[in-house]
């Protein structure tokens, strides 16, 4: 399987004692990692037992940390090297357990780098015709809004399933690609379709606008409280909510998420056994010492705490 990012990043996980806005903030740790959501859902489907690929744009003294960061966890890497630098994220952890992120926009990508990774991107599709694509992550600035609605068609053209988890405009502009499977929070959905998201019932119709705009089925999570799925236009839709956990940070739990869809998609399972997959990779991310790095031993004991049940 292939995740593709096309704003990938070193996320920076900083641990301070108190966290002093506007003050001076000194970490008793500092711990770099390769970041962004298509390395978390790499992380996540090598330990379920799967091969992936991270595909993506490298740039620059970071873009080489990244990389060999990758490949050190048993990563597969295949990238188009960019002019700009690859970006930096800081994650802060104050001694409360409160999580505060700064995300940097990333490096321009110009039209050249931009034409490569697409030649790149049909190349894998070829190869993996048939599999399973999981695209994921915000767009740095030089793409245009439907870049990965491009991606959807040609993948598409080789028989792939995709896995589109994206925000914003990009998935304004990707929905009517008809990704296999979009996987936005409550506030993504909220931002796309201008509807409140609070319960059970308003995640169910904001589900069934998401399918009428072009995606074949939809998935929205709903933080703690659990995700809700619609398998495909005119289907049962499953609820389940996420077990309890101890959490060491909920960073990365929607990209395990979705690495549990992946591995559904690719194992053939139905709708409601998928959905209960997700939510114990999702919950095994709590558990998790970095994003993404889940225990497939946690998912499994998870998954015997996951009651799904149709909506």
């Amino acid at each position: 399987m292939l995740c593709i990012s096309a704003n990938p990043a070193i996320d920076r996980r900083l641990r301070v004692g108190k966290l002093s806005e506007g003050g001076v903030n000194r970490a008793s740790s500092a711990q770099p990692l390769p970041g962004g959501k298509s390395a978390h859902v790499a992380f996540a489907t090598k330990a379920l037992g799967l091969e992936p690929v991270w595909v993506g744009f490298l740039g620059g003294a970071t873009g080489v940390e990244l990389q060999n960061g990758l490949r050190g966890l048993g990563i597969s890497v295949s990238a188009i090297r960019t002019e700009s630098s690859t970006r930096q994220n800081l994650e802060i952890i104050d001694k409360e357990g409160v999580i505060t992120e700064v995300l940097e926009p990333g490096g321009g990508i110009d039209q050249e780098e931009e034409s490569r990774i697409f030649s790149l991107c049909r190349k894998l599709f070829r190869a993996n015709r048939g599999g399973v694509i999981v695209i994921s992550g915000s767009l740095p600035p030089g793409l245009k809004p439907d870049f990965y609605a491009y991606l959807i068609q040609e993948a598409h053209r080789y028989n792939c399933w995709v896995i589109l988890d994206t925000s914003g405009e990009a998935l304004q502009e990707a929905l009517p690609a008809a990704p296999d499977l979009v996987k936005p929070n409550r506030e993504e959905a909220e931002w796309i379709l201008g509807e409140r998201v609070t319960d059970i019932s308003s995640a169910k119709a904001a589900i069934g606008s998401l399918i009428r705009r072009g995606a074949r089925s939809a998935a929205i999570s709903m933080g703690e409280e659990g995700i809700i799925l619609n398998g495909e236009a005119g289907t049962r839709a499953f609820f389940a909510p996420s077990p309890k956990v101890t959490v060491q940070s909920t960073v990365g739990c929607g990209d395990a998420a979705v690495a549990g869809f992946a591995f559904a998609a690719l194992k053939k399972m139905r709708p409601d056994s998928a959905l209960s997959f997700a939510v114990a990779c999702g919950a095994a991310n709590c558990l998790a010492q970095f994003p993404g790095m889940i225990s497939r031993q946690h998912v499994e004991e998870l998954l015997a705490q996951v009651a799904v049940k149709a909506v």
